[in-house]
């Protein structure tokens, strides 16, 4: 194990750590999938299967956005 990895295994100890890494991980969840949407777009992909890719972003950032901290985790 490198020093990289002990560091992240110690600060897994840390709540504060964990929140902010879940809502980091959250917002690159986002951003991937929006640059998902916007190839499919570029690639002149079927409307019908980016509406449900931009439905599954949707519904990811609800459950996100409303689901309570101590329930993300974990």
């Amino acid at each position: 194990m490198n020093n990289a990895e002990k560091y992240f295994e110690e600060q897994k100890q840390n709540v504060e750590f964990i929140e902010s890494y879940d809502e980091i991980s959250q917002q690159v969840d986002i951003e991937w999938e929006l640059e998902r949407v916007k190839e499919h777009i570029k690639n002149n992909t079927a409307k019908n299967i980016i509406l449900h890719e931009i439905e599954k972003l949707q519904n990811f950032i609800h459950k996100a956005s409303f689901v309570p901290r101590n329930e993300l985790a974990v």
